[in-house]
């Protein structure tokens, strides 16, 4: 972990956009930007969602893409190795470094691998209450940007990290466990359950 700070900073932009009560409404100009700004939010997250998405379906049509919100990037993706929280994280083109639990961008340590576990875990229960089995989901991190990623020693327990190019091959890389059938029960199951706002910081 040589390089690393020790900065407790907020956590690095995440590209969420912030929920403005009233848009298409406002009542003030200083509303009219709020509103302008989220909108923007908006789009850029779809088209990062975008991005990440297309590296999933390349995988084949086995493949399938659960949103719990469209005004966010991050999704549930199912196939043949397993169910997957995608969690996106834009970092630019700023240099990522990665030792273990800990993710440094600009001297800033976000908590991208908690907030991935914990949407994972709360996905995970949701479908398992209405199942009325345990169904895991696997978190994941997914980096899209220009900048490097550096590794320190071993990538965190249980959450795999890979650049949104290489989300594809990561993916993969968990085999054929799920019949094609499975995938479509699930995939209908995730579709329904009420999971609650994912991705949010703290």
């Amino acid at each position: 972990m040589t390089g690393f700070g020790h900065s407790a900073d907020p956590p690095y932009r995440r590209s969420h956009s912030e929920a403005v009560p009233g848009i298409g409404r406002p009542s003030s100009p200083t509303g009219w930007l709020r509103g302008r700004r989220a909108e923007r939010a908006q789009r850029r997250a779809q088209a990062q969602r975008a991005r990440v998405v297309q590296r999933v379906e390349l995988l084949g049509p086995q493949w399938r893409v659960v949103d719990y919100d469209p005004s966010d990037p991050d999704f549930l993706a199912i196939g043949p190795g397993g169910i997957f929280q995608v969690t996106v994280c834009d970092h630019g083109r700023a240099r990522v470094m990665l030792a273990g639990e800990v993710v440094q961008v600009e001297g800033q340590r976000p908590p991208y691998v908690a907030m991935a576990r914990r949407d994972a875990s709360r996905i995970s229960e949701a479908m398992s209450k209405v199942a009325g089995r345990r169904i895991p989901v696997i978190p994941v991190l997914a980096f899209l940007g220009a900048g490097e990623i550096v590794y320190y020693g071993k990538p965190p327990e249980g959450c795999v990290v890979a650049s949104y190019r290489d989300l594809g091959r990561a993916l993969d890389a968990h085999g054929n466990r799920l019949a094609q059938n499975t995938i479509d029960k699930l995939t209908a199951l995730a579709s329904r359950v009420d999971v609650g706002p994912l991705g949010a910081k703290g």
